[in-house]
C-alpha cells in the first residue's frame, strides 16, 4: 500500500513520496546498464529524480551530447565504462528491476504503442535476430535476442512469464540488460501519479517475481565465468549481479546504424528513390549509346 501520495500533487513533492514509503531519492544518478553501442547514446547523460527500493529503481534519463562514464569495482578491480555522446536527445523514463544473472540482451518491443507502422524503439534491432515465441505472443511483442542465444531466449521467457508480460507490460517495451529487466514507455511515465507507482508494483510482485525465479540459475556455458562470486558491488542504488557472464556476442543486439523516426524512414525512402532514379538515367544513357 502506498503512503504519502498527497504529496505527488505538490510540486518537488517526489522525495518527501519517496521518503513516506521508505524508498530511496537521489536528484541524479547513473545510468543503469550503460554500455557502448548506438542506442546507448540515448541513455549516456545521467538519471534525474531516481527514486529506488529494494531491487528496483525508476527515473528519467536525461541524454547529454558530450557522453557520460560509470565507475564500479568487481573482483577488487576497478572498471571504467565511458560513452560518446552524439546520439538521439528524448528523455527516458524506465522502471528497472535488478536479476540475480547477468543474462544475453533480449529485447521486447510492444506492438501496443507503435507509432502506426513505425515501432517506438528509438533504435530498432536488426530484424535477422527476430525470434518467434509460441501462442500469441507474437502479436503482443517482438522479441529480438543475439544471434546464437535463442534457446537461452527460450530458456527464460517461459509460458507462465509470457502470460504476464502480456498482462502487465502489455503497452511498454521491456529489455534485459546485463543483471537488469529495463521497462520504458514512449512518452514517458506519469511520476506525479499514483496510479503509475501501483503499476510499479504489481509488475514488481508479478513479471519481476517470476522473471527472478527463471534467471536466478542461468549461466552462459560459453563463457567460463565461476557460478559464484561473492562481494558483488552496487550500482545506482541497487544490488548488482556477479561479474560478466555472458561472452561478447550475446551482451548487445545489433540495432540499425540510424535512430528511429518517421522522418529517418522517409529520408531513407526519399534516398533510395535518388538512387533508383539516378541508375534509371545510367541504364537509359547506356542503351541510348548502345543504339
Amino acid at each position: 500500500m502506498l503512503h504519502g501520495t498527497e504529496h505527488l500533487a505538490a510540486s518537488g513533492g517526489l522525495p518527501a513520496f519517496a521518503h513516506a514509503n521508505g524508498w530511496e531519492y537521489a536528484p541524479t544518478a547513473a545510468v543503469p546498464a550503460l554500455g557502448s553501442s548506438l542506442w546507448e547514446r540515448a541513455s549516456s547523460g545521467a538519471v534525474r529524480d531516481r527514486v529506488s527500493g529494494l531491487g528496483w529503481e525508476a527515473g528519467r534519463i536525461v541524454p547529454s551530447r558530450d557522453g557520460a562514464s560509470r565507475v564500479e569495482r568487481r573482483g577488487g578491480l576497478t572498471y571504467t565504462t565511458s560513452v560518446s555522446g552524439g546520439g538521439p536527445t528524448i528523455p527516458i523514463d524506465y522502471f528497472a528491476l535488478t536479476l540475480p544473472r547477468r543474462l544475453p540482451n533480449m529485447v521486447l518491443d510492444a506492438r501496443g504503442n507503435d507509432h502506426g507502422p513505425f515501432s517506438s524503439l528509438q533504435t530498432i534491432p536488426l530484424a535477422s535476430q527476430r525470434l518467434s515465441l509460441e501462442g500469441d505472443f507474437d502479436s503482443h511483442f517482438r522479441l529480438y535476442v543475439p544471434t546464437g542465444y535463442e534457446r537461452d531466449a527460450l530458456y527464460v521467457f517461459t509460458p507462465d512469464l509470457m502470460a504476464l508480460l502480456i498482462d502487465e507490460t502489455g503497452d511498454l517495451d521491456v529489455e534485459i540488460r546485463d543483471d537488469r529487466l529495463i521497462i520504458t514507455r514512449p512518452g514517458g511515465f506519469d511520476f506525479t501519479s499514483a496510479a503509475t507507482w501501483e503499476r510499479f508494483g504489481r509488475i514488481l510482485e508479478t513479471v519481476g517475481a517470476k522473471a527472478w525465479d527463471r534467471t536466478d540459475m542461468y549461466l552462459d556455458e560459453r563463457t567460463q565465468t565461476p557460478a559464484l562470486q561473492f562481494g558483488a558491488p552496487e550500482i545506482g542504488g541497487m544490488s548488482s549481479g556477479a561479474g560478466p557472464r555472458v561472452a561478447p556476442a550475446g551482451r548487445r543486439v545489433r540495432r540499425l546504424p540510424f535512430a528511429n523516426s518517421p522522418s529517418a524512414w522517409i529520408g531513407l525512402g526519399f534516398g533510395a528513390f535518388g538512387i533508383l532514379v539516378a541508375l534509371g538515367a545510367v541504364v537509359f544513357a547506356i542503351v541510348v549509346n548502345a543504339g
